[in-house]
């Protein structure tokens, strides 16, 4: 260290005491001595050409900030963990059970409630209107997040979501009219509220490793599924009972379920409190980023800088923009993405509401379709971790052409499941789960690094309108057309919609500042 310009740093007196050697507290003594002791133990100091005082107290700072520094990093790790926990338990009571619950929901509404004429594809209105609700929302559900915090916007959105599960315990005794109004508008309005909320949270502790962090916390939605379709059939159906033929499809008329169904809501929405309250406590906003963001531009001005896995985290796949909504709107990017969206979705919609009236055609054990439906949820969930993975790994749009292909070839052979029989059944609705799952993945990892982090609540709420347009197009089709092109036509029709998808974004122009795919 004797080579060392001391010229700049002649002026520095961090331990200045005028003198007074009482001035520092003991403590601080100790952690200056451990500092120094440290310094000498790896040799920054050489031994006999350590002359120079000004050189030794800036070495010894150099040697406290490393400590520091790895003592600040752990628990900034600690607590993101925490709140991206907390924001999956959040997740966990937000993801939809429509599918599992719908066959004991219609078959209810037609013995004891009105219309009794109601059918599956009437009913799939429940979970547009959620789906409706959800994109009209969303945008100011980032708004809210931003405004007051991450933890007063899930909380306020998961209590409306709750309420309107407990609440269809009433409404589904009177009106498929008002299980819409329950099960459809107030629980898509909190999941609009809570859902972005959750996932921005987790992307402002770990902004190096979107794909992954927004995989994690939505698999809790797709994983809600595998544990409340269990507890819907265990409680509903706990004999195995199968749905009578009628004209209109298969249905359930037997007394001991459709006793059962209201009820189930009063214990669906009470997991759900619990679940929430203790994910609410988790959910905590990182320190304020402003400071963070000059600590790291004031990095290269330090006279010993820290290593640089040590450095604040800085995702190398950003575009470097920072757009509000009325920008965002106006790039080509973002209509890319939300045409992709609006058709990948129109096939999730289809396949989420209806896979489990499909295998009612061919497999008579309830028990069984159930079964399914959770293990597709298993997959719900690992597959957004991995399309999330492959969107930090390689680039989102890589990832999605992915998804879009793998989508196509499961969707054109999935009408073959009626001939080959509940394995292939099975396996065939767990792998078109994992490719579906992988949208709400990417997309908000892809928001973020397009259009920047600050903004990313109310600019992935933008985007999630094309849930809404989807859903409108999606059960309209469902309801008119479904019966005329039959189960062949709607399979292949989803196809074609991932195919479109694929093409289209296969376009996707937006690129990081050194020329690379976000």
């Amino acid at each position: 260290m004797a080579g060392t310009n001391t010229g700049d740093i002649s002026g520095l007196t961090p331990f200045e005491s005028n003198g007074d050697t009482n001035c520092v507290c003991m403590p601080l003594e100790r952690w200056i001595k451990s500092c120094s002791t440290n310094a000498d133990s790896k040799r920054l100091i050489e031994d006999g050409k350590d002359t120079n005082q000004q050189q030794r107290r800036a070495l010894l700072l150099h040697s406290a900030a490393l400590n520091m520094s790895n003592i600040g990093l752990r628990r900034k790790k600690w607590r993101g963990m925490v709140a991206v926990v907390g924001g999956i338990l959040i997740h966990l009571t937000l993801g939809t059970t429509f599918g599992n619950l719908s066959p004991y929901l219609v078959s209810y509404i037609r013995e004891r409630s009105k219309p009794s004429d109601l059918t599956y594809e009437m009913a799939t209105w429940i979970f547009a209107t959620a789906n409706i609700m959800q994109g009209s929302f969303m945008y100011f559900g980032g708004l809210l997040g931003k405004k007051l915090g991450t933890r007063v916007t899930v909380l306020i959105g998961s209590s409306i979501q709750s309420a309107g599960v407990l609440l269809t315990y009433f409404s589904l005794r009177h009106s498929f009219y008002l299980v819409i109004i329950t099960y459809g508008v107030m629980y898509g309005l909190g999941v609009a509220l809570a859902y972005g909320a959750a996932i921005t949270c987790g992307l402002r502790w770990f902004p190096k490793h979107k794909g992954v962090i927004t995989g994690l916390i939505v698999a809790g939605y797709g994983g809600g599924a595998f544990i409340f379709n269990q507890v819907q059939t265990a409680y509903i159906n706990p004999q195995n009972l199968s749905p009578t033929e009628r004209l209109s499809g298969k249905y359930f008329d037997q007394k001991e379920i459709l006793d059962r169904t209201p009820t189930c809501f009063l214990l669906l929405g009470g997991c759900y409190i619990v679940l929430q309250l203790i994910g609410t406590l988790f959910v905590v906003d990182p320190p304020e980023k402003e400071i963070l963001s000059q600590q790291s531009e004031n990095q290269s001005k330090r006279l010993f800088p820290l290593p640089d896995e040590e450095r604040e985290e800085i995702d190398s796949r950003c575009s470097g923009s920072n757009l509000n909504s009325s920008a965002v709107v106006r790039t080509r990017a973002f209509w890319t993405m939300w045409f992709t969206f609006v058709l990948n979705k129109e096939t999730e919609i289809f396949v989420t509401s209806l896979y489990k009236v499909f295998g009612q055609n061919f497999i008579h054990d309830d028990h069984f379709l159930s079964r399914v439906g959770s293990f597709a949820s298993v997959f719900d969930c690992l597959g957004r971790v991995f399309w999330g993975y492959l969107g930090d790994r390689f680039s989102f749009r890589d990832a999605m052409l992915g998804l879009c292909t793998f989508s196509v070839a499961f969707l054109v052979t999935f009408i073959a499941t009626e001939e080959a029989g509940k394995a292939m059944f099975a396996i065939w609705v767990c792998a078109i789960f994992f490719t579906l799952s992988g949208n709400f993945a990417l997309f908000p990892m892809a928001t973020a690094r397009s259009f920047g982090e600050e903004n990313a609540g109310p600019n992935y709420g933008i985007l999630y309108t094309a849930v809404m347009a989807s859903s409108v197009s999606g059960t309209l089709f469902i309801s008119t057309l479904s019966k005329r092109i039959g189960w062949i036509g709607l399979f292949n029709f989803c196809a074609g919609c991932s195919l479109a998808g694929g093409i289209i974004i296969f376009t996707f122009n937006m690129k990081t500042p050194k020329g690379k795919d976000i």
